[in-house]
């Protein structure tokens, strides 16, 4: 009768494949150890990859710099790059400034009425060369260079 009652499932359906998942190979099981329960092996892996982090941070000497140090870095800077605004430069500075003009920053031109998308705003500083932002590039042998977007030729 057991017969009878299995004969009607699909194979399909049963995978066997799915449960041995779950099986350690006889390799991975070993008896004589005892299951990890608290958790201890994982917490040391997480302050390690927290540790390497903070090494890779230090590593590139990621620092926060006030303006007046970028400032006079900027003009002491013989520049190296073109000054043509890049397409993706075009992009990062639109997005960043809309997204700052959409969180309440002032515009720093007269906005004609009628313009209330913080992107179109953006485009209207872009275009005018107004925009309060540096663009850095990095350079291949770990230096960059910080172009005001005045400075920069834009399409």
């Amino acid at each position: 009768m057991d017969d009878d009652f299995y004969s009607n499932v699909d194979e399909d359906v049963v995978d066997d494949d799915y449960y041995d998942e779950d099986v350690p190979d006889a390799d991975e099981f070993n008896p004589d150890e005892e299951p990890d329960l608290d958790g201890e092996d994982d917490e040391e892996e997480e302050e390690e990859e927290d540790n390497s982090i903070l090494n890779k941070i230090r590593d590139n000497k990621l620092e926060i710099v006030g303006f007046s140090k970028t400032y006079d870095n900027y003009y002491s800077q013989n520049k190296i790059t073109k000054p043509f605004i890049t397409k993706y430069e075009r992009a990062k500075i639109l997005g960043v400034r809309a997204e700052m003009i959409a969180s309440g920053a002032k515009p720093v031109i007269n906005v004609p009425k009628g313009i209330t998308i913080a992107y179109d705003i953006a485009l209207l500083e872009y275009k005018a060369k107004k925009i309060p932002l540096l663009i850095r590039r990095h350079l291949p042998n770990g230096s960059y260079e910080d172009w005001r977007l005045e400075d920069l030729v834009i399409n």
